[in-house]
């Protein structure tokens, strides 16, 4: 306990000094130096906030837990998202870099209202996506919770450790905005990834080689299983090859690199950090599988109870010595925190401009929702939601007719009624679709709403051209 206090204490102190010192370097009330850092950042530190908004407490708490449970499905799973992500940066992100610095973007929705001229509707964007976020934020505050009342054999209850991690949030955001953020992501995604390393290592020394046989028996070594259908594949891969578009936080991300070789770095380095942290994370799971059925290790995890993969991790660290399992413990906090702070912030900037708010109040309004968001996403954790990759993949599913929304806006095919009409009618039937149990749908839910926004998008475009030109002939 006192090696867990000690290296909590001393990453609350780095935290703090880093955030002091981005906000000396801040332009104190200038709207876009604390929303989008003035679009100054170099490839390095674009490259680790990007990673560290991505591979939040979703890889080290729910994607350990689905290797554990699943097998390497899960490998194929978040390798789709890397692959995709890594594509997709590669050419649609290239040219959200260079519109938005054309034209001065500094929010997501900034681009659709510009675009596609119907504000009221962009209004709507803005809180459908607040509202969607927040499941994959409270995600967030579960996942360290959980590992701090585990480590600390409940010394730290689950409610103080929510209240330490939405602290950490508040700190980091309100006081000097995305510099801030960015530069805390910086260490923080340093701590994720060498924590991760040496957590691994110390695991996988333990597996001995013939237990790897029990997980052939089990099926845990076939991309395709009992639990990974190729319909469940789809179901989870859908979201999440589309996270870098439909996801607001990352793609404001895009805006971020000073210049054209900054913006490749990013993406560069991004890779490296995100394969690397793929096989990590789900190597551990796979080896914290072989050690229980090999009884080396008794975590009692019930495989039947998806929320119970929640707590692979924190019994693992319970293994561990004392500061390796602190280490990784503060690690895991790392990679949540960056993540909410990064979504807080993003929704705060689409609040302030793209909704009503006067020039005068934009940075005051901002941090007003900054702590209204981290309010309400603390609530929401206290109820102690399921399995943290449920609730990532839900949020992602309902984000996704922004999917065909933002592509033609970028490609230069953005018509208002079209807009109008997949944001009023897809949204609404995404959340539906989410939230309802038991919806029988002909193939996963998840590309069901991707192919319904790209039809009423489309259909839409055909009728209303086929309109205006029976209208011209009328003449």
């Amino acid at each position: 306990m006192s090696e867990l206090v000690a290296v909590l204490v001393g990453y609350l102190l780095v935290i703090t000094l880093v955030t002091l010192w981005s906000r000396m370097r801040s332009k104190t009330g200038d709207p876009v130096d604390y929303f989008i850092a003035s679009r100054g950042l170099t490839g390095f530190i674009s490259a680790m906030t990007y990673a560290a908004t991505t591979y939040s407490a979703f890889m080290m708490v729910g994607l350990v837990g689905l290797s554990y449970a699943t097998g390497v499905g899960a490998l194929v799973f978040e390798l789709a998202y890397l692959i995709s992500t890594v594509a997709i940066l590669s050419t649609v992100g290239i040219r959200v870099w260079e519109v938005s610095r054309k034209q001065g973007y500094i929010t997501p929705t900034q681009l659709l209202r510009e675009k596609y001229g119907s504000y009221w509707t962009t209004v709507l964007v803005v809180f459908m996506t607040a509202i969607a976020l927040v499941p994959y934020s409270a995600v967030q505050v579960v996942g360290p919770a959980t590992i701090l009342s585990v480590i600390s054999r409940g010394t730290i209850d689950y409610r103080t450790a929510v209240t330490i991690s939405a602290a950490i949030v508040l700190l980091t955001t309100l006081t000097a905005g995305l510099r801030s953020v960015a530069w805390t992501d910086a260490v923080q995604g340093t701590i994720m990834l060498s924590s991760a390393i040496a957590f691994a290592a110390w695991l996988l020394s333990r597996v001995p080689p013939e237990s790897t046989a029990s997980l052939g028996n089990l099926e845990l070594l076939s991309p395709l299983n009992s639990f990974w259908t190729p319909q469940v594949l789809l179901a989870y891969t859908t979201p999440w090859i589309f996270f870098a578009i439909t996801n607001p936080q990352v793609f404001q991300r895009l805006y971020l690199p000073k210049d054209r070789r900054a913006y490749t770095k990013m993406v560069l380095y991004f890779s490296i950090f995100g394969l690397l942290y793929t096989v990590i994370t789900v190597s551990v799971g796979l080896a914290a599988r072989a050690l229980s059925e090999a009884g080396i290790l008794t975590l009692q995890i019930d495989v039947r109870s998806r929320a119970d993969w929640n707590r692979v991790t924190p019994l693992l660290l319970t293994y561990a010595h004392p500061v390796l399992s602190a280490i990784t413990a503060i690690s895991i906090i790392s990679a949540a925190t960056s993540t909410v702070n990064s979504i807080a912030l993003t929704i705060s900037s689409m609040v302030s401009y793209d909704t009503p708010v006067p020039n005068r109040l934009k940075l005051a309004v901002g941090k007003i929702v900054v702590i209204a968001f981290t309010i309400v996403i603390y609530v929401f954790a206290l109820t102690t939601p399921a399995f943290v990759v449920d609730l990532a993949v839900a949020s992602s599913t309902i984000l996704l007719p922004l999917l065909p929304i933002y592509l033609f806006s970028i490609y230069g095919y953005a018509r208002k009624l079209p807009y109008i009409v997949t944001t009023v009618t897809c949204l609404p039937l995404s959340l539906y679709l989410t939230l309802a149990k038991g919806v029988a749908t002909p193939i996963p839910k998840e590309a069901l709403v991707v192919l319904v926004s790209f039809s009423t998008y489309l259909v839409t475009v055909l009728v209303s051209e086929s309109i205006k030109k029976i209208k011209q002939t009328q003449r």
